[in-house]
């Protein structure tokens, strides 16, 4: 009888270390596959990045180096971004909006855009006046320039994108109003008038404005792109090895 529970005893010990086992095992093949799937992911994604880079670097190529005397219309798309334009008009400083949150060489600030009312247009252009820094209370607002005098605008046209992780800006009910991102539809509300949905950056050398030293990108090369690329592949590669490695000198320990 004392042999029979020491049999049993003995059973239960060898079963249940190999439960165990397994149930570890199972979440480590889960861990490690969900980790793998996103370093493949990141990969691909980075590839993507490269080669979206590259076909607009040959689209730019192609298209005829000649300055827009007009705001685009019909679609929209993102050979535009950074085409020369020159335009007339005269701006509408009641419509004024800040950029929140752009920072400058270390200092954080606004970029000031004002509506612009097109010679020969009934749209309303968006023209970026540039980067001005913000008072040290962020219940105040920056002192701003005006030019009222109609006037040739010239520059770049630049495509805004949302940000998904843009911080929400303050409510301000009067002007200027300060906004997280370039929402077109959000402007058109403010001045119940239609926009054209692409904003035109000053030229640098521009007498109107404030600071225009413009980023158009995140500056990483095409290369650039392709090395994280083999980064986040190589790190799935050695994460299989070792996973294959470890999972070895498990199953020769039990």
């Amino acid at each position: 009888m004392a042999n029979d529970k020491s049999c049993s005893s003995l059973l239960h010990a060898n079963v249940a270390p190999a439960s165990r086992f397994k149930w570890r095992g199972l979440f480590a093949v889960i861990a490690v596959s969900l980790v793998f799937t996103g370093l493949i992911k990141l990969g691909f994604w980075q590839l993507d990045r490269a080669k979206g880079k590259v076909e607009l670097a040959q689209q730019l190529a192609l298209q005829p180096h000649v300055e827009l005397i007009e705001f685009p219309l019909g679609n929209i798309d993102k050979t535009l971004n950074q085409r020369g334009i020159s335009v007339s008009g005269r701006l509408l400083h009641q419509y004024t909006w800040l950029l929140d949150n752009q920072v400058q060489e270390g200092k954080v600030g606004y970029q000031v855009l004002v509506a612009i009312a097109l010679t020969g247009e009934t749209k309303l252009g968006i023209v970026n006046l540039g980067w001005v820094a913000a008072p040290p209370d962020r219940s105040q607002l920056p002192s701003l320039k005006q030019w009222s005098a109609p006037r040739q605008f010239s520059g770049q046209l630049h495509l805004p994108t949302n940000n998904p992780y843009a911080l929400a800006s303050p409510p301000t009910s009067d002007w200027p109003k300060r906004i997280a991102q370039i929402d077109f539809s959000m402007l058109q509300q403010h001045t119940a008038q239609p926009i054209f949905e692409v904003v035109l950056r000053l030229d640098q050398d521009s007498a109107t404005g404030y600071d225009k030293q413009w980023r158009w990108s995140n500056n990483m090369t095409v290369d650039k792109h392709r090395g994280y690329a083999f980064q986040w592949f190589a790190l799935a590669l050695t994460l299989l090895v070792l996973t294959a490695y470890f999972g070895y000198r498990l199953t020769k320990e039990v």
